[in-house]
């Protein structure tokens, strides 16, 4: 491998690499607009020009391919001095309103301008007046004005998706991107190009003037609309009691965007799962416990009275529960119900589409893969139900979706009508509420830690973003507390981190695995991959 010297510091990197991805590599930051690591090398911003030994010009680090012996300097004075003109080059038509722009806080635009211009203009003409808010497609806005060509969104359409939606269009100083006649920015990726966008030209209609993004809390976590499990950020409103509008008093999520994992997603999300956390918020939720006979009643008398109905149907109680629900809860039913002297389990299978040749997958089950590790193979609804259907069940536990509320388990007429009593666990009010002896609410996707399992079998840990709504906690403990009123024997756990060492003991494809080992960025099979 070749070895360079950046700076003074001598580094080794691969045969091929360039020298603003060496730079990187080694913590070395130099700025750039154009380069994006999953997108192909452009080299028209110009910002990320540096000064090589023995090289008669500035030379732009995108694009330079690291060679044996190169000496590069990425602060000298005729670097800092192109950078300068760069800058003052690319605010000649920009607005200077970041104070009202949606990208303020996260604009590379911004941050550049104060780490790398000269803090004053000797453009003193009019700027060029172009297109504010254009339509470009269900989920995107154009602001024309505000781009810089980098053209980072046309490659994502040409390169990732090859729908090819958008395109440049005029020439020199009237150049303005924009959509190609007749032809939407409607692919189901189209939220990316609002990421990768290093200014405030693009920006996303649902999260568009929402909040300010440094009021926002990031938690990273993994999407749970589909058995992909694309890495991401959760962006949750904190708390003020002195803002100026009502959207940014409350701890609802407000947007998601994709972290990059080069072994699951790349760089990349579907806008499906990059808007699932509306559904959260589309059904009723389950806030407190009832019975049938109290719909007032406390935590502990539901519990009580759930426990008592469980152990008076030992040995006929069926499970159906939802493909969305952590490992830990999975566990926590399965142990439950082994107490109880086992019985059928039935998951729910949500397949809807075709999967694609990028990222999307017709299994929207976020954890089907561990569904079958955990309570194998035999886990068909239609088992469930003929169980049912032939009286064998006295008791069914519907354990609810932890996203949707339209994807949660539902029993078929027939198999109800043999079914003594339902006990209905979940973040949702279902839709037959008013036939379940107890309902118990627990943690919807974003409100409590866990693992899921992608459907290549990598594990990754989902994250608490916020608090649960009104009594629901995590699913393992609310089996836990079922298990306690009815005097079951169960593992004293506390936290999830305790429940995924029972994982560990008792899945053999979670062996060896604790929280440090998954990581960030999840574990394969029975191996840690680090944070």
């Amino acid at each position: 491998m070749p070895k360079l010297t950046i700076d003074g510091r001598e580094i080794e990197v691969e045969a091929g690499r360039t020298v603003l991805q060496a730079a990187l590599s080694a913590g070395n930051e130099i700025p750039h607009y154009c380069y994006h690591p999953g997108l192909s090398i452009a080299g028209n911003c110009r910002m990320c020009l540096v000064e090589v030994e023995k090289a008669p010009k500035l030379l732009i680090a995108c694009d330079t391919r690291v060679q044996e012996g190169m000496v590069v300097h990425t602060d000298s004075e005729r670097v800092r001095g192109a950078r300068a003109s760069m800058m003052e080059f690319f605010l000649i038509n920009h607005p200077l309103d970041c104070p009202i722009c949606d990208q303020a806080g996260e604009c590379r635009l911004q941050e550049y301008a104060m780490e790398h211009g000269r803090g004053i203009s000797r453009y003193v003409e009019a700027k060029n007046a172009f297109e504010k808010a254009v339509d470009i497609g269900r989920h995107v806005m154009l602001d024309q004005e505000r781009c810089i060509q980098c053209s980072r969104c046309i490659r994502f359409c040409d390169e990732v998706t090859r729908t090819g939606e958008l395109a440049f269009f005029r020439r020199g100083e009237s150049t303005v991107i924009g959509v190609v006649p007749g032809k939407p920015l409607d692919n189901p990726y189209s939220g990316n190009v609002v990421d990768i966008c290093p200014v405030g030209a693009l920006t996303l209609k649902e999260f568009r003037f929402k909040t300010r993004v440094w009021y926002l809390q990031n938690t990273p976590s993994v999407c749970a609309a589909c058995s992909r499990g694309c890495n991401v950020f959760v962006g949750v409103g904190t708390q003020r009691l002195l803002m100026a509008t009502q959207g940014q008093q409350d701890e609802s999520i407000k947007r998601i965007v994709p972290r990059v994992n080069d072994v699951v997603n790349g760089h990349w999300m579907c806008d499906e799962g990059r808007l699932s956390y509306r559904r959260l918020y589309s059904g009723e939720r389950l806030v407190r416990a009832r019975t049938r006979d109290d719909d007032d009643a406390t935590w502990e008398d539901a519990v009580r009275t759930a426990a008592a109905i469980l152990k008076s149907a030992a040995g006929k109680v069926g499970l159906l529960i939802s493909p969305r629900l952590t490992s830990e809860d999975m566990l926590a039913w399965r142990l439950l119900l082994e107490r109880l002297g086992g019985g059928p389990v039935g998951v729910r299978r949500l397949v809807e589409g075709k999967d694609d040749d990028l990222l999307i997958r017709a299994d929207k089950g976020a954890n089907s893969q561990g569904a079958s590790w955990i309570f194998g193979d035999a886990t068909a609804e239609a088992d469930l139900f003929a169980a049912a259907r032939a009286g064998r069940l006295a008791t069914l536990v519907i354990v609810g979706d932890a996203l949707n509320p339209e994807d949660g388990p539902s029993v078929e007429a027939a198999a109800r009508e043999r079914i003594a009593s339902v006990i209905h666990v979940g973040p949702f009010v279902p839709g037959d509420a008013a036939s379940a002896a107890v309902l118990l609410p627990s943690a919807a996707w974003s409100e409590e830690d866990g693992t899921i399992v992608n459907f290549e079998g990598r594990i990754q840990r989902v994250r608490r973003c916020h608090l649960p709504r009104g009594e629901g906690r995590p699913g393992w403990r609310v089996a836990r507390d079922v298990a306690e009123a009815a005097r079951l024997e169960m593992p004293p756990w506390t936290s999830s981190a305790e429940v995924l060492a029972s994982l560990a003991e008792r899945v053999a494809e979670y062996e060896g695995l604790d929280l440090e080992s998954i990581g960030l960025l999840g574990a394969e099979t029975g191996v840690g991959l680090g944070a």
